[in-house]
């Protein structure tokens, strides 16, 4: 009997949150779905979430049999396994198809539409948290799993770690000025699927998240749900970001964001703006020092990035940063530090993480953000 995996791609807990409830005492929970036999294994996709699978599951690759890819140019062998078209799929002996791609709802109809059974399919996340079953109360291990797809890799309750593709950084927030937040009020501008949203409502903050994927589209509905958090989520873009519709805040966070962005500066001043006068502002993301090592078309160009090190300079992307079209500005570490400064804010530190490839600015509002040009007078 095969599987058919369907895929593209320590912590202060507050009063209120309690995820003690959603684990298990030993013994108490039983599964309530069938254990599933893993004799063998089909999956749907040779992208990034099957790669996910094989290097997060241990022993998983030894149980596929074979992979399923929409692809037209799909390659005859992924990982030493025979790769078959869709239309071989309704034909496989399969007890379970797990959709392990953000496009899950549509990998669904078009299975439905291949005849397969709709009690077969099964978002591929569920797998991942398997192994934690025994000890995650019914009602939160079915929240999680059926999640299709999820952006952050973080302990989303104590013990289990959902899948994500994007490192949690716990050392983001590892800063003096915030690591008691009892009663201020923290907006965390990308927030996906909530974890830096989740660790500053431990620290006491009441936070807002703020991002253009709704909170139903990944994990953070979910993760508010099976933390007892309230979910307090904005779905709109930063550059729509003002007081007057959202309030004001003490502490934002502006990790992963500003390159890609079209219009970065016009980001930041949005953010100073929400901004209480002496508030701060947190920001992480993709800086030139790191790009030869990380990006093809940086190759070689080592001593020019180190040359320009003291010039403020950021490469305005037409193609492709890093394999992802929606990166368009990456600043050097200068520069960066430049668009924050000249945003009305005065820099604590700075530093670089991940081998020079990301830059880190931890900054106070100390005035409102600059005109970008006046109005002149009428001519007499």
């Amino acid at each position: 009997m095969f599987i058919a995996l369907c895929g593209a791609g320590g912590l202060l807990w507050l009063p209120r949150v309690r995820p003690e409830r959603l684990l298990a005492a030993p013994g108490r929970w039983r599964a309530t779905t069938r254990e599933v036999s893993m004799t063998g294994i089909a999956v749907w996709g040779t992208g990034g979430f099957a790669k996910k699978l094989l290097t997060s599951l241990p022993g998983i690759e030894s149980k596929i049999k074979v992979f399923i890819d929409n692809n037209p140019k799909r390659p005859d062998a992924f990982h030493g396994k025979p790769v078959v078209g869709p239309e071989q799929a309704a034909r496989l002996d399969v007890e379970e198809i797990f959709v392990a791609s953000v496009f899950y709802a549509e990998i669904r109809e078009q299975a439905l539409a291949l005849g397969i059974p709709g009690d077969k399919i099964r978002p591929g996340s569920e797998l991942f948290f398997r192994a934690h079953r025994g000890r995650i109360a019914p009602e939160a291990y079915a929240r999680l799993c059926s999640v299709p797809w999820w952006y952050h890799s973080y302990e989303i309750v104590p013990g289990v770690v959902t899948p994500g593709v994007c490192r949690y950084k716990p050392e983001l927030l590892d800063q003096p000025e915030v690591r008691d937040l009892t009663g201020l009020r923290a907006l965390d501008i990308g927030a996906w699927d909530g974890p830096y949203t989740l660790e500053m409502t431990r620290r006491g903050a009441e936070v807002t998240a703020f991002d253009i994927q709704p909170p139903t589209h990944c994990g953070f509905e979910t993760m508010c749900k099976v933390n007892g958090l309230p979910t307090r989520h904005i779905c709109a873009s930063v550059y729509d970001l003002s007081p007057e519709l959202h309030g004001n805040f003490d502490l934002v966070t502006f990790f992963g964001v500003y390159y890609h962005l079209k219009n970065p500066l016009g980001a930041l001043a949005n953010i100073n703006a929400v901004l209480k006068m002496g508030g701060l502002v947190l920001v992480e993301g993709a800086i030139l020092e790191g790009a030869p090592s990380i990006d093809p078309a940086w190759t070689g160009r080592e001593a020019f990035v180190a040359s320009m090190a003291s010039t403020p300079m950021a490469c305005y992307i037409k193609g492709e940063y890093e394999r992802e079209w929606s990166n368009w500005w990456v600043p050097n570490m200068t520069c960066l530090r430049d668009w924050v400064e000249s945003s009305g804010f005065e820099i604590l530190r700075s530093t670089t993480i991940e081998d020079s490839h990301r830059g880190v600015v931890v900054a106070r509002k100390i005035s409102e953000s600059p005109l970008e040009h006046p109005v002149l007078p009428a001519a007499s």
